[in-house]
């Protein structure tokens, strides 16, 4: 079993929705690196064995899922943080529990790595609750248009199945985790040296004028 070869990603889709399932959930498990489970399920639809809406919904299951137990697992990594960092970072909790749906939402929706904020979010302590069904509902986008492109587009879809072949390079995904880890890790690093409630309050001052 290699996971690093487009044809086991592809070879899933014969098991069905719960093929799709494993390969979403399975793809989305590789931190920091975009999921291989979009050619699947383009495959399965174009392939004529699955119908577009139960395998993106399918797909999304998959993704959420494996998504909620990275965003748990970062979330884990806040025991680290020191309790003069945990106040300094308060007022930032206080606004990502009151926008940080959006900052999922997006990031879910996209074929790009999206664990860099989802790791922001955990160190926000963004709620595990509204996690999970807004992750869901952003996969759940993402997989509807791959699946009906599939459908109705075939052409694009044989491009993008084309674009992706390969994609699971070995060094090449190394090399993008250890980048995108890289970034998340400056990221924490700059988040929470920063004085968010000076920063929040003059952002407030400024839109008050």
């Amino acid at each position: 079993m290699d996971i690093f070869s487009q044809a086991f990603w592809e070879g899933l889709t014969a098991y069905g929705y719960f093929g799709v399932l494993a390969a979403s959930f399975l793809g989305s498990l590789l931190p920091f690196v975009s999921g291989p489970y979009i050619p699947p399920i383009i495959i399965a639809v174009m392939a004529g064995r699955l119908d577009p809406l139960p395998t993106a919904l399918a797909s999304a299951t998959g993704a959420a899922s494996a998504k909620l137990i990275l965003f748990r697992f970062f979330k884990g990594g806040r025991v680290l943080i020191s309790d003069e960092t945990r106040r300094r970072i308060e007022p930032l909790e206080r606004l990502v529990a009151r926008h940080g749906w959006f900052a999922v939402l997006a990031a879910a929706a996209t074929p790009l790595p999206d664990d860099i904020i989802y790791i922001l979010l955990a160190v926000a302590n963004y709620s595990s609750k509204l996690f999970l069904p807004t992750v869901f509902a952003g996969k759940l986008l993402i997989t509807t248009i791959a699946a009906y492109t599939a459908l109705y587009w075939s052409t694009l879809a044989c491009t993008i199945i084309e674009c992706t072949a390969g994609q699971l390079n070995p060094l090449q995904t190394i090399l993008l985790a250890a980048a995108s880890a890289a970034a998340a890790m400056t990221l924490i690093y700059i988040i929470t040296r920063l004085d968010w409630q000076k920063i929040l309050t003059k952002l407030g001052e400024h839109t008050q004028r």
